[in-house]
């Protein structure tokens, strides 16, 4: 088998540990065990759990950059875009770790430990949102992009379902972007 096949093979078996029993739970062994590979071939290519987490929230990271930043570019005024954007970003956590009965810790997980990856992802978003909204006209947009995502993140960790978060996430921006061209 050739090497990314083996890589796939046992972040699929990490994937669905983690979100079966959290990242707590799941140790290097029972990923060996699930992934159907001895204990050295996992370590050659993971030098640990974290290195594991680390790579599967890295696949998450290239579907939710793929989805924001085609939900940004696409059609609409800006405040159309942007909640369209921030919902693509949310949806693409929630197809990974939304079933997950250990979802709150599988993403504070990543919060306590953000992977490098993931902090290069989140400013590269933030400053996306600056260049589109400096593009509008909007002025601080540094600000608004800033408290948009701080709080659309919020929003996203406390709503109950999909559809509130849309309806709040429209809420806020339409309102905050609304604001920011009157002043």
């Amino acid at each position: 088998m050739a090497g990314d096949d083996k890589r796939e093979q046992i972040l699929s078996a990490a994937r669905e540990l983690m979100l079966a029993q959290g990242p707590r739970a799941t140790s290097m062994e029972a990923i060996a065990r699930a992934a159907q590979v001895a204990k050295p071939t996992l370590y050659k290519y993971y030098g640990d759990k974290s290195a594991v987490f680390a790579a599967l929230v890295a696949e998450l990271l290239v579907d939710l950059n793929a989805d924001f930043l085609a939900a940004l570019a696409g059609p609409g005024d800006i405040a159309t875009r942007l909640t369209l954007a921030i919902s693509a970003k949310y949806a693409a956590i929630t197809r990974l770790v939304g079933r997950s009965p250990h979802a709150a810790e599988l993403m504070g997980e990543q919060e306590r430990s953000p992977t490098p990856q993931a902090v290069a992802t989140e400013q590269a978003v933030t400053e996306t949102v600056i260049e589109a909204l400096k593009a509008d006209g909007i002025a601080e947009a540094e600000l608004l992009a800033e408290t948009v995502l701080h709080a659309s993140w919020g929003l996203y960790r406390r709503t109950t379902s999909p559809e509130v978060f849309e309806a709040q996430l429209q809420l806020l921006v339409g309102r905050m972007i609304g604001h920011a061209r009157r002043h």
